[in-house]
Formats: structure tokens, sequence, C-alpha cells
């Protein structure tokens, strides 16, 4: 595999990544706007701690969104960040090494 070919597959999955991000993001922010009140869920909701129970697992379902969009992002910025210093470290070390294998008749 050529340097190009896995600075091209890094940058490929980043932007994957990056697109999963999106997604979770989009959930997290729709499951933020379940909300249900005692009216829409029934007269015994709150007796019952249901309406309780429902907020809390809605609020834990928009956390867990948000972390993995966090996450997901997070990778697609370190896939970056590792493409980069690939190819300026490749780039640097063809400058520095300039002539050193060139054929001297």
């Amino acid at each position: 595999m050529t340097l190009k070919v896995a600075l091209d597959a890094l940058r490929s999955d980043a932007a994957s990544w990056e697109q999963v991000a999106a997604v979770t993001r989009q959930a997290a922010h729709e499951a933020s706007l379940l909300t249900l009140g005692s009216g829409e869920m029934s007269w015994a909701s709150l007796s019952t701690g249901l309406l309780d129970t429902y907020t809390e697992l809605q609020l834990k379902v928009v956390t867990l969104l948000q972390e993995a969009s966090e996450v997901y992002s997070g990778l697609s910025t370190k896939l970056d960040k590792v493409a980069y210093e690939y190819e300026t470290n490749d780039e640097r070390a063809a400058r520095d090494l300039k002539g050193v294998w060139e054929v001297r008749e």
C-alpha cells in the first residue's frame, strides 16, 4: 500500500466517522424533543412513577447519543490528524534526505 492510498483511506474513514457523528447528533436532538407530560401518557403515570421513569430514560438516551457524537467526531479528528502527521513527516523526510541516494557518476 502506498502512502497516498493510506492517507486517502485515513481521510475517507475520518469523513465516514464524521457522518456517523452527524447522525447521532441529529438523533440526540430528535430524542430531546420526545418529551411527554401526564396528559400525553395517562392519569396513572404520576402515581405509578411512569412519567418520572420515562423522563429519566429519555434524558439518558439523549446523553448517550450526545456522548456518542463526541466520540465519533473525536475519532474523525484524530484520523485527520494522523493523516496530516504522516503526510508532513513524509514530506519533511523527503526534503531532509534529498540527494542522499542519488547516483553520482
